[in-house]
């Protein structure tokens, strides 16, 4: 664990060697040579301050030769246009941390295209990590001078690396996405809500003051979860309105939580309609779902309620 010393975070090299998946010494090594560690921190072995964590990680994967192939590919549209949303989002892909958990810019600008055209009163996004796919949302709203709000839920815990899949570091993911939002000149559409989904299901109507068009569940991906996030917020969808669920197919995103809801609660349900929607580079697939009429069955059982935390 951390240790607090003199009112300052330090991880230790051991903790960083189990993030990195590599020897103490390695760490050591590096990080006397690039000036990151400090000696005798409470100890006998060399720290690394919290607040140098995210340089530090970032130039140790470069300093190893992993930072190719670990962000997406700008297309040349996203890249060359001027608005401070698409200037943004380019910045915020250029970081490994999002790199593959956040929308790929094809799936963003599909996001983007389906919001516009659907043009809904009111959004939930359950689950927006650093805020790609809200900002892609939100871009939407913008192009079709909507009034509509983004209500974006996250635990916005601190994103350390995890091997193999994440490469980056983000400490303050919650602070992050506000200056994002700030910079695409998009808080305005957009509110950040700090919580796990279980408390925000419950008080959906402290957050919005009619029935919600659109909700995003992009957040606990196991079965339990998923499934939870879909029972506590479908009661508060209104009759035509969509639910969104990213990464549908468990070959390829390796989490069977979308899939599970979508075959035992969807597919074969009359009051909903299912499309299921190939998604690039990645095939993590997205399935639009819309509300054709209400199902009282659809309930959550209180034994899920009381022991799923997302």
């Amino acid at each position: 664990m951390p240790i607090d010393y003199k009112n300052e975070i330090f991880y230790s090299a051991d903790e960083l060697a189990r993030i990195l998946q590599v020897s103490r010494e390695d760490v050591e090594d590096f990080a006397r040579s690039q000036n990151f560690a400090k000696d005798n921190v409470a100890s006998s072995q060399i720290h690394l301050a919290k607040q140098s964590l995210e340089s530090f990680f970032e130039a140790y994967f470069t300093s190893r030769g992993q930072s190719k192939d670990r962000c997406y590919k700008i297309p040349d549209y996203l890249k060359n246009c001027s608005s401070p949303w698409a200037v943004e989002l380019v910045k915020m892909y250029g970081k490994r941390v999002n790199f593959p958990a956040s929308l790929s810019p094809e799936q963003g600008e599909f996001l983007k295209g389906l919001i516009s055209n659907l043009n809904p009163n009111n959004i939930i996004e359950i689950g927006c990590f650093t805020g790609i796919s809200t900002l892609w949302m939100a871009a939407g709203l913008e192009q079709i001078g909507s009034n509509a709000t983004i209500h974006s839920i996250d635990l916005f815990d601190e994103l350390l690396p995890w091997l193999p899949t994440r490469h980056g570091c983000l400490l303050d993911p919650f602070q992050s996405a506000q200056n994002s939002a700030i910079a695409a000149q998009l808080s305005h559409r957009i509110q950040f809500h700090k919580m796990n989904s279980i408390e925000a299901g419950k008080r959906v109507y402290e957050m919005v003051d009619q029935p919600v068009d659109f909700i995003f569940i992009d957040g606990d991906h196991t079965q339990g979860g998923c499934l939870a996030d879909l029972m506590l917020f479908y009661p508060y969808v209104s009759v035509g309105g969509y639910i969104m669920l990213h990464d549908i197919y468990p070959d390829v995103c390796h989490w069977d939580g979308p899939r599970y809801v979508i075959d035992e609660y969807i597919k074969n349900n009359p009051h909903f309609e299912l499309t299921e929607i190939k998604t690039s580079p990645c095939n993590f697939g997205m399935a639009l779902i819309r509300k054709v009429s209400v199902d009282q069955n659809l309930c959550l059982p209180v034994k899920l309620l009381t022991t799923v935390n997302t």
